[in-house]
């Protein structure tokens, strides 16, 4: 399995954007967040390299979950459109109503509508559970206090802040949540490889997860949709889009997502070291 920088993943998705200002913005953005950018790249480059403990990668699949599966925030932003759509006349109540579906389609994966139901939460736990058994990953004290703050500000975005900044937010995620699982995928396929004695069976229910958002550019799709929802919403409300707005953002998610990976990338280097001694004795 190839390896791709998260960059050069997202950059290839970038240049297709139509609207140039759109494209610029995300240019700029992941350009001058480039050290939060590698702060998440050390994490995977750093991820196959050793059998970790169960503490350990609890804190990894418990952070990690915290920095997706954003339904329930998407679920509230589609609410707020369809509300301020009832406010309004024909022509915009249509456009508002558009916005809101698009930015629902968003989640239709996540929720298992046409997969018989089978959640993307309930991946996410397989892929946790095929490293961690019954260890009891979900615990809150398994969540890194910034995991914990991304996932609040995500949701503060999305359903108490301007819905522009909203739909910046799910925007973004998508695009970057391309990048970062098409790198996780090679990196957890690694781990496996390095470290564990799966069969292919069990390998593929421990990546099925993070495959399906890879396979067939899933999360790409929804960055698309999530444009076409920007794009209604900004004609109903006759209001231009903020692309430096949008940049700020962009560049605040990477920033805010760097630090939770940074912080991880330390805990796991503090156990490398603390197990060096007990190698050099054994």
């Amino acid at each position: 399995m190839s390896k791709s920088s998260i960059l050069k993943t997202v950059t290839s998705i970038v240049n297709t954007v139509s609207d140039e200002k759109l494209q610029q913005a995300l240019s700029q953005s992941f350009s001058e967040a480039s050290e939060s950018l590698q702060y998440c790249e050390n994490f995977f480059e750093l991820l196959p390299t050793h059998r970790w403990s169960n503490k350990m990668l609890a804190r990894v699949f418990n952070s990690w979950k915290a920095t997706h599966l954003k339904m329930l925030a998407i679920y509230g932003l589609s609410c707020r459109l369809q509300r301020l759509a009832l406010t309004k006349d024909a022509q915009e109540r249509e456009q508002l109503l558009l916005a809101a579906a698009f930015n629902a389609e968003t989640s239709h994966e996540d929720l298992g509508l046409d997969y018989e139901g089978v959640t993307h939460a309930a991946l996410y736990e397989d892929l946790a559970g095929s490293f961690l058994g019954n260890y009891p990953w979900v615990l809150d004290e398994y969540c890194l206090p910034q995991a914990r703050d991304f996932k609040q500000w995500i949701y503060q975005n999305m359903v108490v802040d301007d819905i522009y900044q909203g739909l910046f937010t799910n925007m973004f995620s998508e695009i970057f949540n391309h990048g970062e699982y098409t790198r996780a995928l090679s990196a957890f396929s690694e781990l496996i490889d390095n470290n564990y004695d799966f069969s292919s069976e069990e390998k593929n229910t421990a990546l099925f997860y993070i495959g399906v958002h890879v396979a067939d550019e899933t999360e790409v799709a929804h960055f698309e949709v999530v444009v076409k929802a920007l794009d209604e919403y900004s004609k109903a409300t006759n209001t231009a889009i903020d692309y430096t707005q949008a940049k700020l953002l962009f560049k605040e998610y990477l920033t805010r997502l760097g630090t939770v990976m940074e912080a991880l990338t330390i805990e796991m280097k503090q156990e490398v070291n603390a197990a060096k001694p007990l190698l050099s004795v054994s």
